[in-house]
């Protein structure tokens, strides 16, 4: 886990000034002061290392020393997640940023108990992925929108029908589709099944969070060993360390 490692949505050149909650984070949790040197990452791929050249109540300057951009080290993965409650929209979030998802697509499906999110709540769950992502060692930030998205290329969501394929039979990049807890209607079934492929999570019914980290686990499981002789494969198992 990267412990001095700190968020700015910006191009990381030269000098940069960080505010608001990262600088929280960086003074009063991590107790950074000046002359310290912070990682900072913007979620496009760049990560810099810099120097705190002064720190006030308000700002912290940090003077960038070195820079780089890195490729994502998974292809692209939309999660399409039916709105489940608050506490477990959280988890997949942060858990789906920590797997590889590129993309969260959430709305309000037929059975959803849940239909909107306030500001508040929108601001929490961008909060959470913007830890994630750093926690993990990201430096793709992960988008999330309101809507179901076009479904176009490999679309797959969770079914427990005889004619359901496993998900390690998958190809990437994906759309994976979540439906909320008490799962999805048999005419959104039916819809589904016009652009997108039935697949098999688990022999047993999975909660909607379960679902979430379970399918975006195994794709990125699947990712690393079908790339093992390739470039990824290789910066994938050194990653992990395996």
């Amino acid at each position: 886990m990267p412990h001095d490692r700190f968020f700015l949505d910006a191009l990381l050149d030269k000098d940069v000034s960080l505010t608001g909650d990262e600088l929280y984070h960086l003074s009063r949790v991590m107790r950074k002061k000046e002359g310290d040197r912070v990682e900072l990452v913007n979620g496009k791929g760049m990560l810099a290392e810099g120097v705190i050249s002064s720190l006030s109540k308000g700002e912290a300057k940090i003077h960038i020393t070195f820079s780089k951009i890195v490729e994502p080290l998974l292809p692209p993965i939309h999660l399409v997640q039916a709105l489940p409650k608050m506490s477990h929209l959280e988890m997949v979030v942060q858990k789906g940023t920590e797997l590889g998802a590129s993309h969260f697509h959430l709305y309000p499906s037929a059975l959803s108990e849940k239909k909107e999110l306030s500001p508040n709540q929108w601001k929490r769950l961008q909060t959470i992925i913007i830890g994630a992502m750093k926690q993990c060692g990201r430096l793709d930030l992960p988008s999330l929108s309101w809507g179901f998205p076009p479904l176009e290329g490999n679309a797959y969501f969770g079914d427990l029908s005889p004619s359901a394929v496993p998900l390690k039979n998958v190809s990437l990049p994906a759309t994976i589709i979540i439906g909320p807890e008490k799962g999805f209607t048999h005419k959104e079934v039916e819809e589904l099944r016009k652009k997108a492929k039935g697949v098999l999570f688990s022999p047993y019914t999975l909660r909607a969070e379960t679902a979430a980290i379970a399918a975006l686990a195994v794709l990125a499981n699947n990712t690393i060993y079908t790339a093992h002789d390739s470039k990824l494969g290789f910066s994938l198992h050194q990653h992990l360390d395996l």
